[in-house]
């Protein structure tokens, strides 16, 4: 028994700040089982994909290398390196019960001691922005980031690009919520009131998708009768992306389960870079994961050869509402 609270203790401080990290749709997905002072393991709840919207399990995959990483700068700052050997597990829509992904195990020194202080602060801004493009230094920084791990981060603040990206965003997003599987998948993590998300601590919550929670209430559960009213919904959406001077497109290996992995540990150090720079991030996930959208944009952006993995906009905006979090007691046992 002392055993176990000692490990306890040991990886308490970690997880407590790594339970911040990113996940697809605030999913929180991870489990640390803690065996002692020194090791642990990293296991996926598999009620916790999302087998329409990532039916392969890519982006959960790379939302436990999110996951890893943020409890690699937690260990960084009190001077530990943490290992993590990934199995490779299979994450797709048929997993099931809690998947192993990865042992764990601390030693003493580290390597970096920064970022943990924006792994804090760090969040997704879904706000209007302020027009500002991002800097030059900062961007530089970010794509050295991505080098380290393999990928290219590219950027434009190009208006008549950025007004491009932004149409095709929206204009996928309610062609994929049309669909009644993909829309029931996405409103099973999306609530309705901030007392639920404050209640279920995770999923989207009102404040944080900035809006209000009877206008997602009807359109999730009354999609047919708010259809008419699409047009005034799209307007809606694209208010909250107004001030967008920069989006950014990442690149690099995206074939594999370890490529997957190794991506999120890179996105992890990306976002802490671009915290940093007191800068906000919003990915547009439904761009890439859509066929016909992805197309486009590998068309526009003439790439022939790259994987392109990620689309995002970059900005400058009010501090973003937190969104819910897990609490510890039920991320680590």
């Amino acid at each position: 028994m002392s055993i176990l609270r000692s490990a306890v203790a040991t990886w308490a401080e970690l997880v407590e700040d790594a339970r911040r990290a990113p996940s697809p749709h605030n999913t929180q997905p991870w489990l640390v089982e803690a065996t002692d002072d020194d090791h642990a393991l990293l296991l996926c709840r598999a009620e916790r994909l999302l087998p329409v919207e990532d039916p392969d399990g890519r982006f959960l995959t790379c939302g436990m290398g999110i996951f890893a990483e943020a409890l690699r700068v937690a260990a960084e700052a009190r001077g530990l390196t943490l290992a993590d050997e990934f199995l490779a597990p299979d994450l797709s829509a048929g997993a099931t019960g809690e998947v192993v992904v990865a042992p764990l195990s601390l030693s003493p020194g580290a390597t970096e001691t920064g970022g943990r202080d924006a792994l804090l602060r760090r969040r997704t801004s879904r706000l209007p922005y302020n027009g500002r493009p991002a800097p030059e230094e900062a961007l530089t920084e970010l794509a050295a980031v991505a080098a380290r791990f393999g990928h290219t981060a590219r950027f434009s603040s190009d208006p008549d690009f950025v007004a491009w990206v932004l149409e095709l965003n929206v204009a996928t997003i309610f062609y994929d919520l049309a669909e009644d599987e993909r829309r029931a998948e996405i409103r099973h993590w999306t609530r309705a009131s901030e007392t639920e998300a404050a209640q279920l601590a995770d999923g989207f919550s009102p404040r944080c998708l900035g809006f209000p929670g009877v206008l997602l209430r009807l359109f999730f559960d009354h999609h047919r009768v708010i259809r008419p009213f699409e047009r005034v919904l799209r307007r809606l959406y694209m208010r909250q992306m107004r001030g967008t001077a920069t989006v950014g497109w990442i690149a690099g290996p995206w074939a594999t389960k370890d490529d997957w992995y190794l991506a999120g540990r890179m996105l992890l150090r990306f976002w802490l870079a671009l915290t940093e720079h007191g800068l906000g991030l919003q990915p547009f996930g439904s761009v890439i994961t859509n066929p016909t959208a992805h197309a486009r944009l590998d068309e526009r952006l003439g790439n022939e050869t790259e994987e392109v993995w990620l689309l995002l906009r970059i900005g400058y905006s009010a501090e973003p509402p937190p969104s819910a979090r897990l609490p510890l007691a039920a991320v680590l046992r």
